[in-house]
Protein backbone atom coordinates (compact mmCIF):
# COMPACT_ATOMS: atom_id res chain seq x y z
CA UNK A 1 0.00 0.00 0.00
CA UNK A 2 3.00 2.39 0.97
CA UNK A 3 4.39 1.65 -2.34
CA UNK A 4 1.41 2.73 -4.27
CA UNK A 5 1.07 6.00 -2.50
CA UNK A 6 4.74 6.43 -3.04
CA UNK A 7 4.53 6.13 -6.45
CA UNK A 8 1.19 7.57 -7.25
CA UNK A 9 2.65 10.40 -5.38
CA UNK A 10 6.17 10.24 -7.64
CA UNK A 11 4.30 10.85 -10.92
CA UNK A 12 1.88 13.13 -9.58
CA UNK A 13 5.29 15.35 -9.05
CA UNK A 14 6.45 14.20 -12.60
CA UNK A 15 3.46 15.38 -14.30
CA UNK A 16 3.55 18.49 -12.31
CA UNK A 17 6.65 19.14 -13.46
CA UNK A 18 6.14 18.43 -16.90
CA UNK A 19 3.26 20.84 -16.47
CA UNK A 20 5.02 23.68 -15.02
CA UNK A 21 8.03 23.42 -16.57
CA UNK A 22 7.04 24.98 -20.13
CA UNK A 23 5.40 27.98 -18.02
CA UNK A 24 8.87 28.68 -16.29
CA UNK A 25 10.88 29.86 -18.85
CA UNK A 26 8.08 32.29 -19.89
CA UNK A 27 8.27 33.52 -16.50
CA UNK A 28 9.58 37.26 -16.34
CA UNK A 29 12.79 37.91 -15.37
CA UNK A 30 11.51 40.86 -12.81
CA UNK A 31 8.85 41.01 -11.04
CA UNK A 32 6.66 44.69 -10.68
CA UNK A 33 7.56 45.87 -7.02
CA UNK A 34 5.13 47.86 -5.34
CA UNK A 35 6.48 51.53 -4.11
CA UNK A 36 5.41 50.91 -0.39
CA UNK A 37 7.96 51.88 2.10
CA UNK A 38 8.90 48.47 4.29
CA UNK A 39 7.19 46.33 2.02
CA UNK A 40 9.73 43.85 0.49
CA UNK A 41 9.26 42.41 -3.15
CA UNK A 42 10.94 38.92 -3.98
CA UNK A 43 11.38 37.53 -7.97
CA UNK A 44 12.96 34.49 -9.44
CA UNK A 45 15.69 35.71 -12.16
CA UNK A 46 16.04 32.55 -14.42
CA UNK A 47 19.50 32.57 -15.61
CA UNK A 48 21.46 29.86 -18.15
CA UNK A 49 22.91 28.14 -14.73
CA UNK A 50 19.50 27.96 -12.82
CA UNK A 51 17.85 30.54 -10.51
CA UNK A 52 18.55 33.68 -8.36
CA UNK A 53 16.36 35.13 -5.64
CA UNK A 54 16.19 38.46 -5.74
CA UNK A 55 14.70 40.92 -3.86
CA UNK A 56 14.33 44.33 -2.91
CA UNK A 57 12.72 47.33 -0.15
CA UNK A 58 12.23 50.34 -0.08
CA UNK A 59 12.96 52.12 3.30
CA UNK A 60 10.68 54.53 4.37
CA UNK A 61 13.53 57.63 4.40
CA UNK A 62 17.15 57.46 3.45
CA UNK A 63 18.42 56.91 7.29
CA UNK A 64 16.09 54.33 8.33
CA UNK A 65 18.15 50.95 9.25
CA UNK A 66 16.82 48.52 6.85
CA UNK A 67 16.73 44.84 6.86
CA UNK A 68 16.62 42.29 3.57
CA UNK A 69 16.53 38.92 3.63
CA UNK A 70 16.02 36.94 0.68
CA UNK A 71 15.66 33.26 0.22
CA UNK A 72 15.28 30.54 -2.43
CA UNK A 73 13.58 27.41 -1.16
CA UNK A 74 12.29 23.98 -2.79
CA UNK A 75 10.00 21.18 -2.29
CA UNK A 76 11.39 18.25 -3.02
CA UNK A 77 8.13 16.45 -3.34
CA UNK A 78 4.21 17.17 -3.39
CA UNK A 79 3.36 17.87 0.29
CA UNK A 80 6.60 17.71 1.57
CA UNK A 81 7.81 21.17 3.54
CA UNK A 82 9.79 23.67 1.63
CA UNK A 83 13.64 23.95 2.29
CA UNK A 84 15.90 26.65 1.84
CA UNK A 85 18.74 26.16 -0.27
CA UNK A 86 19.93 29.65 -0.46
CA UNK A 87 20.10 32.48 1.10
CA UNK A 88 21.53 36.45 1.50
CA UNK A 89 20.69 38.97 4.20
CA UNK A 90 21.92 42.79 3.95
CA UNK A 91 21.40 45.47 6.87
CA UNK A 92 22.36 48.81 5.74
CA UNK A 93 20.44 52.27 5.87
CA UNK A 94 18.38 53.27 3.14
CA UNK A 95 16.28 51.24 0.51
CA UNK A 96 17.87 47.65 -0.63
CA UNK A 97 18.36 45.26 -3.34
CA UNK A 98 20.17 41.85 -3.26
CA UNK A 99 19.98 38.14 -4.81
CA UNK A 100 21.11 34.78 -3.55
CA UNK A 101 23.48 32.76 -5.15
CA UNK A 102 22.41 30.72 -8.12
CA UNK A 103 20.47 27.69 -7.45
CA UNK A 104 20.57 24.95 -10.15
CA UNK A 105 17.52 22.74 -9.27
CA UNK A 106 14.82 20.87 -10.84
CA UNK A 107 12.31 20.94 -8.35
CA UNK A 108 9.36 23.65 -7.65
CA UNK A 109 11.31 26.60 -6.41
CA UNK A 110 10.12 29.65 -4.30
CA UNK A 111 11.55 32.79 -3.48
CA UNK A 112 10.70 34.45 -0.35
CA UNK A 113 11.95 38.05 1.04
CA UNK A 114 11.42 39.54 4.84
CA UNK A 115 12.53 42.90 5.60
CA UNK A 116 11.91 46.36 6.77
CA UNK A 117 12.92 48.29 9.70
CA UNK A 118 16.01 46.78 11.41
CA UNK A 119 15.46 45.67 15.14
CA UNK A 120 11.48 46.60 14.80
CA UNK A 121 10.74 42.88 13.98
CA UNK A 122 6.91 43.53 14.92
CA UNK A 123 7.07 45.84 11.36
CA UNK A 124 8.71 43.57 9.39
CA UNK A 125 6.46 41.28 6.77
CA UNK A 126 7.37 38.26 4.33
CA UNK A 127 6.84 37.98 0.66
CA UNK A 128 6.90 35.11 -1.60
CA UNK A 129 6.48 34.25 -5.49
CA UNK A 130 4.62 31.80 -6.98
CA UNK A 131 6.05 28.04 -7.34
CA UNK A 132 8.41 27.86 -10.55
Amino acid sequence: MISRIASLVAATAGILALTVGPSTAAAPVKASCPSLANTPCAWHQPTGAGVVGSARISAASSSQLTLLRVEVKIQRAWGSPWETVASATRVQTGSIQLSTPVVTTEFLTLVCATGGPAGRAELQSTTCTSPH
